[in-house]
């Protein structure tokens, strides 16, 4: 009997009984856009005008999960930014923006004005036709320096109504793309603390419209400092450099 116990003991060792190892944890993807609900972050330019981003909720659109962003006060303007989108999602190999609204909401501002000069005085409106709900990939991951990637490329066609007359509409067309890369990746001091290691991305935007059967070419840049686990906290745009001042992470 007891030969039997002792052999039986040794075949339980050799297969790890009583080992007080434990698995070795598997490893974690970094939160590289945190989405936890209440996580603000508070933005400052360098005129001192000061606005608030938050996350505050969540939203299925489409059969898809997003992250609601809340924004206080933010700084107006007529060009296409995409980081007002309302909606983001995050998934293992990128972060996603909506952007169908912004897109909606530059038409509508931009073109009457392609064409106030030849209908000065008239009230002009925008008719957009529904179109995809289009995504822009802000980031794709893991963030290496030197990669590039089409992060948008969609098409909107419409009409420009001349004093709300049906009879009256001039047809457009709309073609919008976005190519980004991260450029460097380096230190950052900003108003928030200083950070070791920030990426740096570029969003070139390229705006083709199309009315009377002529093309006119709108070209951006916009360029902002990322951090994994803290998200945006530098950008740079044609109105000037705005930097975190300070964020809370739930």
């Amino acid at each position: 009997m007891r030969l039997i116990l002792f052999m039986l003991c040794s075949i339980l060792l050799l297969s790890g009984c009583g080992s007080d190892e434990t698995p070795a944890p598997m490893e974690q993807m970094p939160n590289y856009f945190p989405d936890g609900i209440g996580s603000r972050w508070i933005y400052k330019n360098s005129d001192g005008y000061q606005w608030t981003r938050e996350v505050s909720g969540k939203a299925n659109i489409e059969g898809k999960d997003y992250r609601i962003f809340k924004d206080t006060s933010p700084l107006a303007g007529t060009a296409l930014d995409f980081l007002n989108s309302t909606y983001y999602r995050v998934t293992p190999n990128a972060v996603i923006f909506t952007v169908s609204q912004q897109v909606t909401d530059y038409l509508q501002t931009e073109l009457p004005k392609a064409v106030q000069d030849e209908f000065a005085g008239l009230e002009l409106t925008v008719a957009v036709e529904p179109f995809a709900h289009p995504e822009l990939v802000f980031l794709q991951i893991p963030l290496v320096p030197n990669f590039q990637w089409d992060a948008l490329n969609i098409k909107v066609s419409g009409n420009i109504i001349l004093q709300n007359l049906v009879l009256l509409q001039i047809p457009f067309e709309a073609h919008i793309r976005v190519k980004a890369e991260i450029v460097a990746e380096s230190p950052l001091e900003t108003p928030a603390g200083n950070f070791e290691k920030t990426y740096r991305i570029e969003y070139q935007t390229e705006i083709t419209h199309t009315l009377f059967s002529a093309d006119e070419t709108i070209q951006g840049k916009q360029t902002i400092w990322f951090i994994p686990h803290v998200g945006v906290v530098k950008i740079e745009d044609e109105d000037g450099v705005t930097e975190l001042a300070e964020y809370t992470l739930t």
